[in-house]
């Protein structure tokens, strides 16, 4: 698990980070997630891997705090397959008490492809995050079947843009737009 850091341009200070699953492999070297995160996403390896990223980016957050870097938030990316578990928000509690973090020290981040896919089945995850206090961000919003008027009814926290939309942006006059 690799840590990109989100940075509060503002105020000039780092305020949380993005929890990045990367696997380097002995004879491969570093192997793209767009590689190996569809295999685990069709295996039943993704839950065991969704967990362990969850677990480890909660345990390292709560670390963070103790050493004296509080307020830090820590983004984790949610697969289609835990999206689509009854239990997560359960499990989610579950793993915000074991590592003694506060439910405000973590965000969850969806994909739009999989926010879209189940219009009702987001509104009521994403409710139910919110009720235990944590983020929610739509992630690479634009890269798939982007509706402003569809986002207008779900309760998240963040919309990252998908780089589509800001690549060239200065040469691109429907981007500035």
């Amino acid at each position: 698990l690799h840590y990109q850091p989100i940075v509060d341009l503002a105020a000039g200070r780092v305020v949380g980070a993005e929890a990045l699953l990367r696997w380097v492999h002995p004879e491969r070297g570093i192997v793209s997630p767009v590689d190996f995160v569809p295999v685990l996403e069709q295996s039943s390896m993704m839950d065991e891997v969704g967990l362990w990223v969850l677990n480890t980016a909660c345990r390292e957050a709560h670390g963070w705090a103790e050493q004296g870097l509080d307020g830090l938030k820590v983004a984790v990316n949610l697969s289609a397959r835990q999206f689509h578990d009854p239990a997560l928000t359960g499990m989610i509690g579950r793993t915000l008490e074991r590592h003694a973090l506060a439910a405000s020290s973590l965000e969850l981040e969806l994909t739009e492809t999989a926010a879209m896919e189940d219009a009702e089945r987001t509104r009521q995850l994403f409710g139910e995050l919110r009720r235990l206090g944590v983020s929610v961000a739509i992630d690479d919003f634009g890269a798939g079947y982007s509706s402003l008027s569809y986002l207008k009814n779900l309760p998240f926290t963040k919309l990252k843009i998908d780089r589509e939309f800001v690549t060239d942006v200065h040469q691109k006059h429907d981007s500035q737009a």
